[in-house]
């Protein structure tokens, strides 16, 4: 892809900053980790609000979005955010969204609808930040071909709200108390293609060789979409 004339080739990181930030994320240091996992695919760059990733995003093959919100209603940016997005997807662009991503944007369906989850206040919650192990399901994808389970230190997402009773194929899952929750997955939508990874609340979470490895993948396979559009 590097060399194709005229190819989308830079990484952009949606980093959140202002209304799209939080007390709890320490969302620039989590974005610098991503961009250092991420640097071998090309240029990465990182944005902190529409109008720098408007300025950026046609140069882009795969917006990594490492997002949040500490708020519950939109922000006026909120919808340029989802105009956008969906302008990328259309044109076979790749997103790769980051554990509080389900927290962000709230109110914006588009975004919503890409990643296929949202976190529900009063019903989505995690266990406390631990060494864990992550379970590899038997779905078949290239994302997670030849992986297997995996230790990582990170918050598990659970109880994750599916948007329009969505079903999906996790490729990672953690139990709690009994109970499976998706942690990662993959799919098309809008015309490119999405991967979510519930994983990532801090730098302790990236220095899982395993974890890293599962984002490169995905970045990997998020990148080939844009390359099936325009052959």
């Amino acid at each position: 892809m590097a060399g194709s004339v005229g190819m989308p080739t830079e990484l952009i990181i949606y980093s959140g900053t202002g209304p799209d930030a939080d007390p709890w994320h320490p969302l620039p240091q989590t974005s610098a980790r991503l961009a250092g996992e991420l640097r071998d695919f090309g240029p990465v760059h990182s944005v902190g609000s529409p109008d720098e990733l408007a300025a950026r995003l046609d140069d882009a093959a795969v917006l990594v979005v490492n997002a949040s919100a500490n708020r519950t209603g939109p922000s006026p940016a909120d919808q340029q955010f989802g105009r956008l997005l969906d302008g990328f997807l259309a044109r076979g662009g790749g997103v790769l969204a980051i554990h509080s991503s389900t927290i962000a944007f709230p109110g914006l369906q588009t975004w919503h609808q890409t990643v296929g989850a949202i976190w529900e206040h009063g019903k989505t919650f995690h266990p406390p930040l631990d060494r864990t192990l992550v379970h590899r399901t038997e779905v078949e994808h290239p994302i997670a071909a030849g992986l297997g389970d995996f230790w990582v230190e990170d918050e598990r997402y659970s109880g994750l709200a599916f948007v329009d009773d969505l079903v999906i194929e996790p490729l990672y899952v953690h139990e709690h108390e009994g109970v499976t929750h998706p942690l990662v997955w993959a799919r098309e939508h809008g015309g490119g293609r999405v991967v979510y990874s519930a994983l990532g609340h801090d730098e302790r979470s990236y220095e899982s060789p395993e974890h890293a490895e599962l984002l490169r993948r995905s970045t990997e396979w998020l990148r080939t979409g844009i390359v099936r559009e325009q052959s």
